[in-house]
């Protein structure tokens, strides 16, 4: 389907890194425009549009920005898979739905097709911890029936049932600087002190339900100085919230402790991201989603994931949303990749999504 291949295309050439979107939003406005749809924006810069039906209101989400890695991203046909060059990621996560979204609304208004009201959520800096789903007007969405957020890797036709609530926690250890070769012991490490609290920590996998990772540690400093300023930024994620809190309280007690241990002291910012949500396999958003990929022969897959998305936030905003796969796989990477069946099977899929 050329006219799919190349929106994609062309959204893939639209640099759209979180905080940089503009381009792609207004290219993105005047796509939903030329569908037919009203548009509007919030204060946090998402980008809806409206299109009027019959019955139910059915919401279709996805985010405007990537990650770094891709930046100058191009599209390269290779056989049945669309890559990057190599030197970039794709951005498929997430302009393989963008692409198949705008395509879906042109098909229903050149085919003059029956549908539900249809809501589009376009979100930016998705990437950077749901940041643009936070300014989510709510009451722009108070018509939606149920809710599509397509931001996850893996065939098409599959859901996500379950997903966890996030924590982040930056951490700045302070200590004292000294010469390392004429008096060290005048001086407290602020390495040796975030190094303590790190080794004390329960990291990565921690249970089948929880994960928790140091993604950053910044100590500069010259080698004969004793360091006496650590940065560091933590995350933590579990579907079960009891775990969650018992998680980030056990690391800032790891961090507070080794402060104390060497006499220095560590500032603590402590962040709750978004919320778990759960659906039971006889709630109605996944019925719906269920039908649509039988209609399509999509195999349907259900799975609970330790990834956030829009969904997080939609659902406890009150909106039965579910996260759906895009077909796209290792994303934030120079290897990501989308089978152009699977591109196409995303098409297919929320066509039916608005106009079962």
């Amino acid at each position: 389907m050329q006219n799919l291949l190349d929106t994609f295309s062309q959204l893939v050439s639209l640099d759209s890194v979180s905080y940089e979107e503009d381009q792609i939003a207004l290219f993105l406005e005047t796509a939903l425009l030329q569908a037919g749809l009203h548009t509007e924006y919030d204060d946090g810069g998402n980008l809806y549009g409206f299109l009027p039906g019959k019955d139910k209101t059915i919401l279709l989400n996805a985010h405007m920005d990537t990650v770094d890695l891709a930046r100058g991203a191009r599209v390269v046909e290779d056989g049945a898979i669309l890559r990057s060059d190599g030197t970039t990621a794709l951005g498929a996560d997430d302009k393989a739905a963008l692409a198949a979204i705008l395509v879906a609304l042109d098909t229903i208004k050149q085919n003059e097709a029956d549908h539900p009201s249809i809501v589009v959520l376009f979100t930016r800096s998705e990437e950077l911890g749901l940041v643009g789903a936070r300014s989510i007007d709510v009451g722009k969405l108070a018509s939606v029936s149920y809710g599509f957020t397509f931001d996850a890797s893996g065939p098409v036709g599959g859901a996500v049932s379950a997903a966890p609530s996030q924590d982040k926690i930056e951490a700045i250890f302070h200590g004292k600087g000294a010469h390392a070769g004429f008096k060290p012991e005048n001086g407290i490490s602020a390495i040796q002190m975030a190094s303590q609290a790190v080794n004390a920590m329960k990291l990565l996998r921690v249970d089948e339900e929880t994960t928790a990772n140091v993604g950053s540690f910044i100590a500069p400093g010259a080698k004969n100085i004793v360091c006496d300023t650590a940065t560091l930024i933590f995350e933590a994620r579990s579907l079960d919230p009891s775990k969650l809190k018992a998680q980030s309280a056990s690391m800032i007690d790891a961090m507070e402790s080794a402060a104390k241990a060497y006499g220095g002291s560590v500032d603590i910012t402590h962040e709750h991201q978004y919320e778990a949500y759960h659906h039971g396999e006889d709630a109605a958003v996944l019925k719906y989603f269920k039908q649509a990929c039988e209609k399509v022969a999509l195999p349907f897959g259900l799975e609970s994931t330790l990834g956030g998305s829009d969904a997080n936030v939609l659902n406890k905003m009150g909106i039965e949303t579910l996260a759906c796969t895009s077909g796209y796989e290792e994303p934030h990477t120079k290897n990501e990749y989308i089978p152009k069946k699977e591109l196409e099977n995303l098409f297919s899929l929320i066509l039916e999504l608005i106009t079962l």
